[in-house]
């Protein structure tokens, strides 16, 4: 069981080194001159046409999580240790987690854009890349690698919320937005999504029961895959083999943006986006089941220190016996192809900018909720937006939100020929000396380069 124990650990915490996301940032929305905004509200149009540095237009690194390496490690003189350490209370170690811990990484890489202004409006065409995946591990989990088998009655613990999940596709996004009048803006933008990959892994009923006479796991899960993910299998239908090969197009999908920007006088305005309706339906799923496989240990019987021809078994024996039972809770059953549709991660945004002396400052608050289970992702930005000039501005802000609080500032070049920006969303996240983050991760930072015409 410690062997156990310490697999689960190291696999948590490998899992939060990679956690790295790009997307726009949100210090963007109030940087007029800005060509990429148009992601955070379809309703912004642009004085000029433009087109983007391939792979260049928009390119951050951000980190998601309400976990981070301080959650699993303490220093205690010249060393750290883990949580699970024996200075360290069970309520001190456990009061780190959450009910719920998520660690997400996703990632948006702008292929290239076009802009023009046609049509009594701004009109966009762009090719992008995204990827959306993330770990769910409840804190059940943590309190058994922590505390264990209690010394008198039944310890239970139940992991049935341990989920890992990643979808991969291709986004081709057509915008248009117009000035409806001197007041109102707004913008849609219809994306058509080709599925590259999607896989998920989902504990569906887990619990470890723990007794002075027992051990039991039981255990109920599912995994499935997208095209590219195949199973090899025995005569019984037990997976024996997993084969990644054939990939291409997996599935098809659909989503909508929608947007509007309302100028109430030459000072203030509001705007309200709702970005990432819709799906993906993906074809020809590999799927497969482990179904209520359940592992019992009441201790070693009848051993001996060698085999023994009375039928006694060795250690050794006993031990590899274990251990082959332990194997049976992960041996799956393939259960062949089928279909799954999953949602996107829509994402409401709702805003207020008031400006003084002439537009040259601004003060803009944004109000932001991205939904997708398990997590509700919500967050309030204040910016101060600064504009010396018509071709530079900058912006500084302070967010606060369910994962942590924190500040960030960006610039933005915009003359005639070009558009360059570089900043930050969140810019006090800590790190360790693996540059893993050490509190809650939500970090963002940026560039974008495009030319306009």
């Amino acid at each position: 069981m410690n062997l156990l124990k310490k697999y689960i650990l190291v696999t948590v915490v490998m899992a939060i080194a990679p956690i790295a996301s790009a997307q726009t940032l949100h210090s963007l929305y109030f940087l007029e001159g800005n060509n990429q905004r148009n992601t955070l509200n379809p309703a912004f149009t642009s004085e000029r046409g433009f087109v983007t540095f391939p792979a260049l237009g928009n390119l951050s690194i951000s980190a998601n999580s309400n976990i981070g390496l301080g959650t699993f490690m303490t220093p205690r003189g010249n060393e750290m240790v883990t949580f699970m350490h024996e200075s360290i209370s069970n309520e001190d170690a456990l009061s780190k987690f959450k009910k719920n811990n998520i660690i997400e990484a996703n990632v948006d890489l702008n292929i290239i854009t076009v802009g023009f202004n046609a049509w009594n409006g701004t009109n966009t065409i762009g090719l992008s890349v995204r990827s959306r995946t993330g770990a769910y591990l409840p804190k059940t989990l943590f309190s058994f690698l922590k505390e264990g088998q209690n010394m008198s009655g039944v310890t239970e613990y139940d992991f049935s919320d341990v989920a890992a999940k990643t979808m991969n596709y291709v986004e081709l996004a057509l915008g248009h937005a117009r000035k409806i009048n001197d007041k109102l803006s707004v913008g849609a933008k219809l994306k058509i999504l080709v599925g590259g990959a999607y896989a998920e892994a989902h504990a569906d009923d887990v619990k470890i029961t723990m007794s002075g006479d027992r051990w039991m796991i039981s255990q109920k899960s599912s995994l499935v895959g997208s095209k590219g993910l195949n199973f090899v299998t025995d005569n019984t239908g037990e997976i024996t083999k997993v084969d990644f090969d054939n990939f291409g197009v997996a599935g098809y999908g659909g989503a909508l943006d929608l947007g509007a920007v309302y100028k109430i006088n030459p000072e203030t305005t509001v705007s309200l986006a709702v970005t990432d309706i819709g799906f993906i339906s993906w074809n020809d799923c590999s799927t497969a089941t482990n179904k209520n496989s359940i592992f019992e240990f009441t201790g070693f019987d009848n051993i001996a220190e060698d085999d023994n021809p009375d039928g006694s078994n060795s250690f050794d024996d006993a031990a590899d016996e274990v251990l082959d039972n332990l194997k049976g809770l992960v041996k799956y059953h393939d259960d062949g192809k089928k279909e799954k549709t999953t949602s996107l991660y829509t994402t409401v945004r709702a805003a207020g900018e008031y400006a003084l002396l002439n537009n040259r400052i601004s003060f803009g608050l944004l109000a932001s909720m991205r939904f997708g289970a398990p997590k509700v992702w919500s967050e309030a930005m204040l910016t101060a937006n600064f504009r010396p000039s018509r071709w530079f501005n900058a912006a500084i802000n302070g967010s606060v939100s369910n994962v942590r609080s924190s500040v960030g500032a960006v610039i933005n070049f915009h003359p005639k020929a070009m558009n360059f920006f570089i900043g930050g969303d969140y810019l006090l996240a800590k790190f360790g000396k693996q540059f893993i983050p050490v509190n809650a991760a939500k970090l963002n930072i940026g560039l974008g380069l495009s030319f306009n015409f």
